[in-house]
């Protein structure tokens, strides 16, 4: 009788630590919830790593790897790929960043996946 009780105990842990545990993710699988950030304010206080989608202007391109960004928040600093190459594309033209926050020891710098014109 005491092994028929501990293993219906044991049955009715796993069952319930089961379904717990289903709809714990579930729950946390299904928020849909932005956390990147949109603008230059939210980008500095953010942390590495996070996500960046900016919409705003490049002021200007400092090398061929780097790129001055502004929105109406503050400027930072963008690195991207040619940027030296497409400088008269890009340069006061409005446009869409999508990347990652990096981080110098002085200030947030954004590694961009993409930058497109609108």
């Amino acid at each position: 009788m005491k092994r028929f009780s501990l293993a219906l105990m044991l049955v009715f842990t796993v069952c319930v630590t089961t379904a717990f545990a289903a709809t714990t993710f579930a729950g946390s699988a299904f928020q849909a919830h932005d956390t990147r950030a949109h603008t230059v304010a939210e980008a500095n206080a953010s942390s590495v790593d996070t996500g960046v989608a900016l919409h705003g202007h490049i002021v200007k391109v400092i090398n061929n790897d780097s790129v001055l960004f502004s929105d109406n928040t503050g400027q930072l600093l963008v690195h991207m790929k040619n940027a030296e190459a497409n400088k008269a594309a890009i340069t006061n033209a409005d446009v869409d960043v999508n990347g990652r926050i990096t981080s110098d020891l002085l200030y947030t710098e954004v590694q961009a996946d993409s930058v497109t014109t609108r």
